[in-house]
């Protein structure tokens, strides 16, 4: 029996899974994740979207606000959070091809979570993306999920698995037509949009997770370097400046190719305004986001001491900032195509945040601040989905009230009426009921936080 873990090479992982399981969550990480949770829950959810602030508005075309470090910042901390639970699952023993399957599951589920946001509530859109779901939840029921099982009640979810996804796409194939054409009020203008921040998160994970499972640390920081310098000559170079007749209503030309892009390849399924700000190239940028949270979490997870990991992060941040400052007098940092410029500077940004709260919680223990942030952070994908879809039934239906819709009955009458008509008050006013939807949202999750109860995606 002594000899037995030295003959066996999966057991030396066994015994310390406890301490690495501890060891593998990062609560830093979960509450700059609820951070920025909590920040597209308020830019999201104006009372007016009319009367925001500045700074919770995204700029127009160049430049930033800090509205438009959320997102990035997120992309960011899924590159991070995903050096953790891949060694995690390689170290309980999973294969890369049974981790490239999981890859691939969730890449699939986060953009039918996306159409089913956007879809919402037209059951007629949203039924082929619901059924999908169900069948790709019967298809990993048992695992591989494309292996035949010998068990009788394996085989049972596999062909419910077959069913359901093949009855989603016989349902997408006859009922294009519908697709196709635009849904009032949910969709008002043009037909579903096809892009969306679920959709990017979901395309941004599966190609860092390509570069993660097949290159190490040289082969990660090239394609970063590659990522980001190959995008910005792309949207440099004189020929991505596309004629404006050849695309729909844009006249910016750092972004005429993307214009052009989307509308040739997406048609009617974008943003009403060209270029979509989760468009077809932009994501290049996206990925150079992710790319940079995997290096960052490959540099946490190393043998340094805390003192040494966070005078990198900080050197790092800065220099990325300084980069991407410098890098903007060639390509403007500009969020809506997502340009190598802002894919440094924000990635700079989101790498200080990250290392205060490692700082703050990690090392010097101060934890009781972060906790709403944990509520939020340990289940963001369902508070994110789950607040958008209480908005759209808020903003589409008014439920018999005297009001164009519950929203506005609630603003009007809970907010805008307790706040002076004139100078900051509407302002004010909208900025509070984004403030207390967030609210709202934090005390339905913490429930589930007390529990433990966290979705995993």
């Amino acid at each position: 029996m002594a000899d037995q873990p030295v003959a066996d090479p999966q057991t030396p992982v066994e015994p310390p899974q406890p301490a690495l399981a501890k060891s593998s969550r990062l609560l830093s990480l979960d509450a700059f994740r609820g951070i920025t949770i909590a920040g597209m829950i308020m830019v999201n959810n104006p009372g007016d979207w009319g009367k925001i602030y500045a700074p919770l508005g995204h700029a127009t075309w160049n430049g930033w606000t800090p509205t438009d470090l959320v997102f990035p910042s997120f992309l960011f901390i899924v590159g991070v959070a995903m050096t953790y639970s891949f060694d995690r699952r390689l170290s309980e023993g999973a294969s890369r091809l049974r981790l490239f399957e999981h890859v691939v599951r969730r890449t699939i589920i986060l953009f039918l979570l996306g159409l089913i946001l956007f879809s919402f509530p037209i059951w007629r859109l949203m039924a082929p993306y619901i059924l999908a779901l169900g069948g790709l939840f019967c298809l990993f029921r048992h695992e591989p999920p494309l292996a035949w099982p010998l068990d009788r009640a394996a085989r049972r979810w596999k062909i419910a698995a077959c069913s359901l996804i093949g009855l989603a796409l016989l349902w997408f194939v006859v009922d294009f037509g519908y697709f196709q054409s635009p849904h009032p009020p949910a969709v008002k203008t043009g037909a579903l949009r096809v892009p969306g921040v679920l959709q990017r998160i979901a395309l941004c994970y599966f190609f860092a997770s390509v570069v993660m499972m097949f290159l190490g640390v040289r082969g990660r920081v090239l394609a970063t370097i590659v990522v980001v310098v190959g995008y910005w000559w792309l949207v440099k170079h004189p020929w991505s400046v596309v004629p404006p007749d050849a695309y729909p209503a844009s006249t910016r030309p750092e972004g005429s190719l993307h214009a052009w892009l989307d509308a040739r390849l997406l048609g009617g399924h974008v943003h009403s305004e060209l270029p979509d700000p989760e468009g077809i190239l932009g994501t290049i940028g996206g990925v150079g986001t992710c790319l940079l949270g995997v290096l960052t979490g490959g540099w946490l997870r190393g043998r340094r001491d805390d003192r040494d990991k966070l005078i990198g992060l900080f050197f790092a941040a800065n220099l990325l900032i300084v980069a991407g400052l410098w890098m903007g007098h060639s390509v403007p940092i500009n969020k809506k195509i997502w340009t190598s410029s802002y894919v440094l500077l924000a990635g700079g940004i989101a790498m200080h945040m990250l290392a205060m709260c490692h700082w703050l919680i990690e090392v010097k223990g101060w934890r009781r601040w972060s906790w709403p942030f944990l509520v939020f952070g340990t289940n963001a994908i369902l508070v994110f989905f789950a607040s958008g879809i209480l908005g759209r039934i808020l903003g589409f239906f008014s439920f018999g009230l005297d009001a164009p819709s519950m929203k506005a009955w609630i603003y009007q009458h809970w907010f805008a009426a307790h706040f002076p008509a004139t100078g900051s008050g509407p302002y004010t006013a909208s900025l509070a009921f984004a403030l207390a939807y967030g609210a709202l949202w934090l005390v339905l999750m913490i429930p589930l936080y007390r529990k433990r109860l966290f979705l995993k995606v």
